[in-house]
């Protein structure tokens, strides 16, 4: 197992070798210590731990995507007032840890990002981009799909908008869309934490409770809301197939995210397979609820590609078929809609299959749509799952 989905941040100090040239070392050392207080002082702020020092530059670890971006402005302002320059770069994921450290695929971004910034910038993986945007005032800017040392895909990315100037672009701007969400869990005390936690949010309205999974069902075709939270153990109906209810009913449009109080990779999984946006806890931070919700009333999952590939790797054993015979429940797709598919099963994006295939963006998804409708498949979660266990793609492969 790896850590939970966190957010992982690195900086870089601009320039810190120039410093010992032009001041010496004592002085240089003494601005560089500085420089450093201002760091950590915002990290304590946001609720960050910071991993390690890596000479010019701080790894740290968030549980909120929103918590390090914020901390990532505030880190910049920090420094511009001192008169330096920084660089960061963000990513999350589950890394894996390795004692107080961590490594893996989220950690090697994060730092490749900062790498890539230039000075006062803020570059961040799209999936934090994804579920920062709406919770901070600083607009993010498209950054294309970058080329990342040592990455073998293209990374899509954006440029968190943080001075002053750039930020004040959104006081003119729309309100966010309200997203609308019911929430389903026998147990009453539990439905009123989460009401006060997304009531407390400007863009979230509980819009429905339900006890059961009968109600939960009733509720939802009543009210359709953005995004029902269900608990997977109730009377009368059980979470799993009140959602499944609920994701194939075609003139629904709602997100099912799973909840429970037992971390069992079964009931995990059995929530992939119905097409649910993601799985929580019970116990887990308001911070990564309201990410969850957000990330599923976009109409995306909210399941790093690691733990998708984890689950799938362990209860899928499907062979791999041979190369020149495509699995039944596949016949229907194209060449290169099976190329997309395997990229999919691979945890890319849109923008990374567009840079892998060397074809437009607007091309791929229509490509992904044509798979989901042709496969009778609600989203990307359930291509994935589908890949592995027709054998289109290999555990570890």
């Amino acid at each position: 197992m790896g850590e939970p989905f966190v957010t992982i941040l690195f900086t870089d100090l601009v320039g810190s070798a120039a410093l010992f040239d032009r001041h010496g070392d004592e002085a240089a050392d003494a601005i560089r210590r500085e420089h450093f207080d201002l760091l950590r002082h915002a990290v304590a702020e946001h609720g960050g731990r910071e991993v390690k020092s890596t000479g010019e530059g701080l790894m740290v670890a968030f549980p909120s995507a929103v918590s390090a971006v914020r901390c990532a402005v505030d880190m910049q302002r920090a420094a511009a007032d001192a008169g330096h320059e920084l660089r960061v770069g963000l990513d999350a994921g589950e890394p894996l840890p390795e004692g107080e450290d961590l490594y893996g695929t989220p950690v090697i971004v994060a730092s490749r990002l900062c790498d890539s910034a230039a000075g006062g910038e803020i570059l961040a993986s799209e999936v934090v981009c994804r579920v920062a945007g709406p919770r901070i005032p600083e607009p993010i800017q498209p950054a294309g799909a970058l080329r990342l040392r040592g990455v073998a895909e293209r990374v899509a990315a954006g440029q968190v908008a943080w001075r002053e100037e750039a930020g004040t672009a959104r006081e003119s701007a729309v309100a966010p869309r309200q997203i609308r969400v019911v929430v389903a869990d026998d147990q009453r005390l539990v439905r009123s934490g989460f009401r006060v936690i997304l009531d407390d949010e400007p863009d979230i309205e509980v819009v429905g409770e339900a006890a059961d999974g009968r109600s939960a069902v009733d509720i939802v075709r009543r009210t359709r809301p953005d995004v029902v939270l269900m608990d997977i153990r109730m009377p009368e109906l059980d979470g799993l197939k009140a959602g499944e209810q609920i994701l194939s009913d075609p003139e629904l449009d709602t997100a099912v995210l799973m909840l429970t109080t037992f971390d069992r990779d079964e009931y995990i999984y059995a929530a992939l397979r119905i097409g649910a946006s993601g799985f929580l806890l019970k116990d887990a931070p308001a911070d990564r609820l309201l990410d969850a919700v957000r990330v599923g009333a976009a109409g995306d999952a909210l399941l790093a590609p690691s733990i998708t590939r984890r689950l799938i790797e362990q209860f899928a054993h499907a062979a791999r078929p041979p190369a020149d015979k495509l699995p039944e429940a596949l016949g229907e797709l194209t060449p290169r809609e099976l190329d997309v598919l395997r990229l999919v099963a691979r945890g890319l994006s849109n923008a990374e299959i567009a840079a892998e295939l060397v074809l437009g963006e607007n091309t791929i998804k229509t490509h992904v749509a044509h798979v989901l409708g042709k496969l009778g498949l609600r989203d990307r979660v359930q291509a994935v799952v589908l890949a592995y266990e027709t054998g289109l793609v290999a555990p570890q492969s």
